[in-house]
């Protein structure tokens, strides 16, 4: 679940800062995902529990679990102004023009030249694949031996120029 908010937070972010439609749907998929997260946390806690004693070592799991899925309720909300069509206050874009990184998604077709090559090939090094959804399972900071597949949906984080080339080239 903290890998999945990070990536929320990641890809917030850049969709702010690029004003990207896209993104803001990518973060709504992984919003959806981090509130089933919080679900089955819940659950396996209410299982977990056989005394009041397991209940009171279990609430800071819970707290934990329940301010992750406050932030990702945070950045969702930040991020639908852009669907709304409200401006970004200066302010934010200004700290979001000063970050040295940003996130972006990259699709993989089925005639990609990354087909077949693994994450490490893929990306030389210069940028990091922070995610990476195959069919309906993410992997959270893939190995980079990890060999990429068409239909992948790759998470990628770097400075804006390693992030452009890399989607560029893809």
């Amino acid at each position: 679940m903290k890998n999945m908010v990070n990536l929320a937070i990641a890809l917030g972010f850049s969709a702010l800062l690029m004003k990207d439609e896209k993104l803001v749907e990518k973060i709504h998929e992984l919003e959806e995902e981090i509130d089933i997260r919080q679900y089955e946390i819940e659950a396996e806690c209410m299982l977990a529990t056989k005394t009041p004693k397991d209940a009171l070592e279990l609430t800071s799991v819970l707290r934990l679990s329940s301010a992750m899925e406050d932030i990702s309720n945070a950045i969702k909300e930040l991020i639908d102004s852009l669907s709304r069509g409200i401006p970004i206050h200066p302010t934010i874009l200004k700290g979001l023009k000063d970050s040295i990184e940003v996130a972006d998604y990259l699709e993989i077709k089925k005639r990609s030249k990354s087909v077949g090559k693994t994450i490490e090939e893929f990306t030389e090094g210069n940028v990091n694949v922070i995610g990476l959804r195959r069919s309906d399972k993410w992997f959270y900071l893939p190995d980079r031996e990890m060999t990429i597949a068409p239909g992948d949906v790759l998470i990628i984080s770097g400075g804006r120029k390693e992030v452009s080339s890399i989607i560029k080239k893809a």
